[in-house]
């Protein structure tokens, strides 16, 4: 065999153990990948949508099958609450819980000790964030773009009003009736000596 066919035969074969290589190193996508990415969704949008918006830190975690028969789980997080922007919220603990469903746009598990925006729907026992509902991790962006849309928000737990405090006063012992009378009476006896004196003298002239 001539010498430049045995040349190109040696540079396919490496060109194709290349390729071959290539192929095996790639990692295969993951099996419950969602096919399609969660949708965007506007602060205004995702308000409206939701019963309750608060910022707060994930404690923790605990995963919750999910009924006999459907796909994926839930996950139950707690959440130390930091600022409330819209929504019953009365105390610094809630529970969120959000879902993993393979092949489908999903929230998943939170991340303990990552504080995010939540916007949250049922009735708090627990609150729910839904996949694709706007619920993301806090930053100054986040942040700003919620309070043009909510306000300032407010404490989860409102201060406790300061109530007014009386010192007692030492006034010693109740003034009796007839101590408090006896000056009185004092000056109307003055009186009479004073009007009998005066007619026993008119009376001597």
């Amino acid at each position: 065999m001539p010498p430049s066919r045995l040349r190109s035969l040696a540079a396919a074969l490496v060109v194709a153990t290349t390729i071959g290589a290539g192929v095996a190193a790639a990692p295969p996508a993951a099996a419950d990948e969602p096919a399609d990415k969660c949708p965007f969704i506007s602060v205004a949008d995702s308000s409206k949508r939701a019963m309750a918006v608060f910022s707060g830190q994930v404690t923790a975690v605990t995963e919750q099958a999910k009924p006999a028969g459907e796909q994926g789980v839930y996950y139950l997080q707690d959440v130390t609450v930091t600022r409330v922007y819209q929504g019953e919220i009365d105390s610094e603990a809630v529970q969120v819980r959000s879902e993993k469903t393979p092949k489908q746009c999903s929230l998943g598990e939170l991340a303990v000790g990552t504080e995010y925006m939540f916007f949250t729907v049922s009735s708090g026992d627990p609150w729910v964030a839904e996949s694709g509902g706007g619920t993301v991790p806090v930053d100054a962006e986040v942040v700003e773009k919620v309070q043009r849309v909510l306000g300032e928000g407010r404490d989860p737990v409102p201060p406790t009003p300061e109530s007014a405090e009386f010192t007692p006063v030492e006034t010693g012992e109740p003034t009796t009736l007839s101590r408090a009378a006896a000056p009185g009476l004092a000056l109307i006896l003055v009186g009479l000596l004073g009007l009998v004196v005066v007619r026993g003298l008119g009376r001597r002239r």
